[in-house]
């Protein structure tokens, strides 16, 4: 029988005598064998070395096919599926961690730093928010007293629930407290020995409750909760003399408010579990994934390895005893095998006869293509591509190995992501691949913003690592040593990757399945710590199925988002040797409307300051590039780049920007550094001549309607989607709080249409001290004509003005119509006011008209 081992704070495992003897047996047994180096190909084989195996505390661990998770109605449900998070300090680790869990959920979050003021919490409609984490409950406890009454009111009446983070204070003599506005008792700085998930709660779901959880780490930092009507313990602390809520649930009885409150960080992976589980809960269960975990294990480069490294005859055997075990854990599981032909027997003897043996049982194991030579896919043309991949094709023919899938790994990723195109092409040429996977999109870290995209084609799945790599032979070798292993699988890097992703498709070598074998032990202990304290169905599926069932669940990510190859040092590694990083060019200042607020002009006289310069034009989206957001980025990042010249401002120009849902994320993954101008116009008067613009066009809901007050009333077909367009715009702090889901404030910069209109020298010389550019009078180069009714530039004496669809002229808007646009845009106006005014910036004197006509 193995050894029992606890798998709990292994970075202290020798607190407990029970381990101390277990793991000292393990590493006397590892001294005894291993006194030398065995990657040497001349040095003799010993057997692998075992460590103990885990053991559940739980005398019964059921597979929970027939549990039924919380069931929410839909009728009360009346937020967004958003969350906000309200931190001391965004960089903070605590709130690093939020990040990451956020992002690698796919939830959609606004982090804000505490402060004077909140965040616009509702919209027209709906509230903002399903939930509010807050990083730092002390600081919501002594929130300004209007600020907790808005945000607990907008709690009560949306029905969302504050999580909220509650850590003892050090220097507090008092352990035992009364919670500020509460009826709950604590007890701080508690050394918490063990934890149980209430079977009683409805909010564990990943957790399985009544399993014991050991824990023999010695912080003396939880705060425990003490029992008290209208709260529930999610999850139950015990010191050995006390026990208490570690995590509780108030029901709202005091206040209308419901909170999860923490009583420790979220660093530990109880209570990072226990986070996950609160946030689906709180948000109704629009947080999270099913319980289905699909798992897919690759061993790339099967025959590749230096001699002394490899895999050998009784590694292959061990290899397909695990798969059957792992297939009375995980149905149909098999392991995935990454061939490059060339290294097939170029090993010693006893290493040429395993790769023999894997020929052999090959049917027992689904392969793909590697490449011949493991040649790496950016260093080369597409006929060497297509030449090096039918060389393999041909290998796997003559070997007759089973290659079901058209899926295949790129060596060391390259040529994946930055996308090489030769690769794609001579992949759909020789292979028809249709499945890919990599770990550098965006970028390796950190993995929990990983995504997936489609390309030429080819879905591109998000790769994990699972701390085995192609030098973690031994276990007496392993870097930063066993308690490093020991976390990675009992609680770590590796277990959080099962509990984040839906889909893991695991990077491993055919190394770590020789010597000690290490990975039949971290994927074996893996699935068993999982199952003993999680509820997760752990699956297998072929990759073809897994990258269906990921763009079914997430088809926001099918379009891959541009980052600039050169920024990421891994990625300039694998960059093609035709990419030269220091002839790029990229804009630096972003106009991005909205449209018919003025943005040509602001554009045109932008390029009359001798410093500046902008992209080639692009005829079939009106000289815009219209490249975030629109068709052109399908173009890829070259085409981008090949559209401007070096100079020390560059600005591009699309007014098709502003309000595009996709634009904000795109353009701050290739430039994240650049600013954003937004033109502030009267929305009812943008309005009024976008749709005087599309009857100039000859819109056919626009030639059907002959007056926007038509439109406006308009509810379905063509009319309503033209309605769209002609409002959508003009809802200014609607757009501008996506764009500051990725820019911070300071980079976007506002101008006052009807200022522009009305004087535009003044506010070009203002634009230009406001983007530190050299002094330049403007002056000396614009001109009003009369004949046009707007200002135009001049050069060498002569006037030149925007062309014949500039400044239309059309019958002024009446004041009915001009009533109607004011309500309908009353409350996004009054919302951009208290933006204004939160940033101190002067409100534009069409704003104040318009709401005091109101």
């Amino acid at each position: 029988m193995p050894l029992s081992f606890a798998p709990y704070a292994p970075h202290r495992i020798f607190r407990s005598f029970r381990l101390l003897i277990g793991v000292g047996l393990c590493f006397t047994l590892l001294l005894v064998f291993r006194l030398g180096d065995q990657s040497d190909p001349g040095a003799p084989r010993f057997p692998p070395q075992q460590l103990p195996d885990f053991i559940c505390p739980c005398n019964e661990t059921k597979d929970d096919e027939n549990y039924e998770p919380t069931a929410f109605a839909s009728d009360e449900i009346f937020t967004e599926s958003k969350a906000l998070v309200l931190v001391e300090s965004i960089y903070s680790r605590h709130s690093k961690i939020i990040t990451q869990i956020l992002n690698a959920s796919k939830y959609p979050y606004k982090m804000e730093v505490f402060a004077k003021n909140l965040p616009l919490l509702t919209t027209l409609e709906r509230g903002r928010f399903s939930t509010v984490i807050i990083e730092s409950y002390h600081k919501y406890l002594n929130m300004p007293r209007w600020n907790r009454q808005i945000l607990d009111k907008y709690c009560r009446e949306y029905n969302a629930t504050i999580v909220g983070i509650l850590t003892s204070r050090p220097n507090d003599t008092f352990k035992r407290a009364k919670l500020k506005g509460s009826s709950l008792s604590i007890w701080q700085n508690q050394q918490a020995t063990s934890f149980t998930f209430s079977p009683s709660s409805p909010i564990p779901y990943i957790a399985r409750p009544s399993v014991l959880i050991n824990n023999p780490a010695e912080e003396a930092d939880w705060v425990l909760f003490e029992e008290s009507v209208g709260y529930e313990t999610v999850l139950e602390g015990e010191t050995g003399h006390r026990r208490g809520a570690a995590v509780i649930s108030d029901l709202g009885n005091d206040d209308g408010v419901r909170r999860i409150l923490f009583g420790h960080n979220i660093t530990s992976w109880v209570t990072r579990m226990a986070f996950l589980d609160s946030l689906r809960f709180a948000t109704q269960g629009r947080f999270g994934f099913p319980l289905e975990r699909w798992i897919q294990v690759d061993i790339d480069d099967i025959f590749v390895g230096a001699k002394g490294t490899r895999i050998v005859a009784e590694d292959v055997d061990a290899l397909i005893e695990f798969q059957d075990w792992m297939r009375s854990e995980i149905s149909n599981f098999t392991f995935m095998l990454g061939y490059s032909g060339s290294y097939f027997r170029n090993g010693n003897d006893d290493e040429d006869l395993g790769d023999e043996k894997l020929i052999e049982n090959g049917a027992k194991f689904h392969w793909f293509c590697h490449m011949w030579r493991h040649n790496h896919a950016h260093d080369y043309n597409y006929t060497y591509l297509e030449s090096v991949m039918s060389q393999n094709k041909q290998f796997a023919e003559t070997m007759k190995l089973p290659v079901p899938f058209p899926y295949s790994i790129s060596p060391q990723h390259a040529g994946v992501f930055p996308a090489h195109a030769p690769l794609y092409d001579a992949w759909k040429k020789v292979w028809n691949v249709s499945v890919t996977a990599t770990e550098e999109y965006p970028h390796l870290r950190p993995p929990s913003d990983r995504r997936g995209f489609i390309h030429k084609g080819i879905k591109v799945l998000p790769r994990q690592t699972c701390g085995l790599y192609t030098h973690t032979q031994f276990f007496h070798t392993y870097p930063d040593g066993l308690a490093k292993l020991f976390a990675n699988v009992y609680g770590g890097d590796l277990f959080s990757s099962v509990l984040l992703n839906p889909i893991s498709i695991f990077m491993t070598h055919q190394q770590n399945f020789a010597h000690d074998r290490l990975a039949l032990w971290v994927f074996r202990n893996l699935v068993k710590f999982l199952k003993c304290h999680t509820r997760l169905k752990l699956r297998w599926a072929d990759p073809i199925t897994s990258a269906e069932r990921y763009f079914a669940m997430f088809p926001q990510e099918v379009t891959p988002v541009w980052s600039h190859p050169c920024v990421d040092p891994r990625h300039k590694t694998i960059l093609p040797p035709a990419f030269n990083c220091s002839n790029i060019t990229l804009p630096n200042i972003l106009i991005v409307g909205p449209q018919k607020t003025g943005s040509s002009a602001l554009g045109n006289f932008l390029s009359l300051h001798p410093d500046v310069s902008s992209n080639v034009p692009v005829s079939d989206s009106f000289e815009e590039l219209q490249f975030f957001g629109g068709h052109h980025y399908g173009n890829g990042l070259e085409w981008y780049i090949d559209k401007f010249s070096p100079s020390q401002f560059v600005f591009e120009k699309s007014a098709t920007y502003f309000d595009n849902a996709l634009a904000p994320r795109q353009v701050a993954a290739l430039i994240p550094n650049t600013k954003i101008i937004v033109i502030l116009y009267d929305p009812a008067l943008r309005a009024y001549s976008w749709f005087q613009h599309m009857l100039a066009h000859r819109d056919p809901a626009a030639v059907e309607a002959q007056n926007l007050d038509v439109v406006l009333d308009a509810t379905v077909g063509p009319m309503k989607k033209l309605r769209s367009r002609c409002v959508s715009g003009g809802r200014y702090v609607h757009h501008i709080d996506r764009w500051l889901d990725f820019f911070p404030a300071s980079q976007l910069l506002f101008i006052d249409g009807e200022n522009f209109k009305e004087r535009p020298p003044e506010i070009m010389n203002k634009l230009i001290l406001d983007l530190a550019m050299p002094a330049f009078d403007y002056r000396t180069v614009l001109r009003f004509s009369p004949s046009k009714g707007y200002w135009c530039t001049l050069t060498q004496g002569k006037t030149k003005c925007l062309g014949k669809s500039k400044g239309r002229h059309y019958a002024p808007m009446s004041d009915v119509l001009r009533q109607k646009l004011n309500r309908i845009f009353h409350a996004d106006n009054l919302a951009l006011q208290k933006l204004l005014q939160k940033w101190h910036i002067p409100q534009p004197a069409w704003l104040r008209a318009a709401l005091d006509a109101q």
